[in-house]
Parts: structure tokens; sequence; C-alpha cells
């Protein structure tokens, strides 16, 4: 049933998303790629090169995720929280995330057509400069190992760090779609509040 669900996925998201091959990805980039039954939700990251990604990730049931067996040289260790990874196990070769193909989430969108893909997957906001969202990254990783802000499954999650990496603004698309656009940003300021 799973794999059905996935093909179905794949034949709504063509037109409006932008696969991208490993090979293509620019440091910089904000990636995503589907989790649970294709596209129910999504997981994203910045691709800093040389193989490696930085994404926000919540523990599973267990509290423990698996450690990188496919790249000794990823160094994931199988904690959750802002991660460096290597690709694979962004994309989930190693079997903790369930996702295979990789997207780019596109900013500089025009407003209207933000809006016939709800929203979805782009930004009218112009990102910014590919070694600035590279730094930004690179210092919440190492802000996360002082003990920054904690993983939210709807606020401050792996789209939230990439789009305020990318952009200095921190919002998730997915959560937007859920809580409706009056009430994702007051829920968001409650939590936070909180």
């Amino acid at each position: 049933m799973a794999g059905f669900l996935d093909d179905v996925a794949d034949m709504v998201r063509s037109p409006f998303f932008r696969e991208i091959e490993v090979s293509e990805l620019k440091a910089g980039d904000h990636i995503y790629c589907g989790r649970k039954l294709g596209f129910v939700y999504t997981h994203h990251g910045i691709y800093i090169g040389d193989g490696k990604v930085i994404h926000n990730m919540g523990k599973n049931g267990s509290g423990k995720k698996k450690a990188c067996k496919s790249r000794p040289q990823c160094g994931y260790d199988g904690r959750g929280g802002l991660v460096e990874t290597c690709v694979e196990c962004f994309r989930a070769t190693s079997g903790f995330l369930t996702g295979t193909k990789l997207y780019l989430f596109l900013y500089g969108v025009p407003k209207l057509e933000c809006e016939i893909r709800l929203r979805a997957y782009c930004s009218p906001k112009q990102s910014k400069p590919a070694d600035e969202v590279v730094a930004k990254a690179k210092e919440m990783l190492e802000s996360k190992k002082q003990g920054g802000p904690r993983y939210g499954f709807f606020f401050n999650n792996c789209e939230d760090f990439a789009t305020l990496c990318k952009t200095g603004t921190a919002f998730c698309t997915q959560s937007e779609l859920l809580f409706g656009r009056v009430g994702y940003p007051i829920l968001k300021q409650l939590v936070q509040s909180s």
C-alpha cells in the first residue's frame, strides 16, 4: 500500500516540486525529502557541501536512532536534535528516515505561484547568499552543542531551521498548512513565549 501512495504522491507533486540529484547539490541549498507514506510530512536540511547536511531531528519513540553505517566519514552517532550527517543518512539509506528522493525548496517564487502551490515547499522570500546560509547553519550547530533551542515537531523543527538559515526568519509551510495562516503565527508566538 505504501508503494502505491508514494506513486500517487509523486504524480501530485511533480509539477510543483524540484527534484534534485546529489551531484547537483550546491552548498547552501535547502533540501527536503518525503517521510511517512510519501509526503504526509517532509524532512528538511541545509546542504553544506562535501556530501554533508545539517538538519534538525526529533527522537523516535525509543529515544535512540541508528548511527550511520553506510559512510564512516559521516560521523552521525545516533543522537537527535540539530545534527550534521551525510546525504545518505539524510535520505534514509541507513534506515532512520524513510525518504529517498531529494527536492530543492524554492525561494524567490512569485507570490501568486506560491499561492497556487498552497505555499508548500516554496517561499516568495529571497534567500541569503550561499556562504551566509552555510555559516548560519554551522553557527546554529555549534550553538546547539552549547545547549541551544530544542526540537519541536510543529515549531522549531527541521523546516524552521532551514528557512531561518536561508532567509533569517524561521517559518514552516507544513505547520502553516495545518494550523492556517492566522492560527500558525498565533500558536507559534504562544509556544515561544511559554
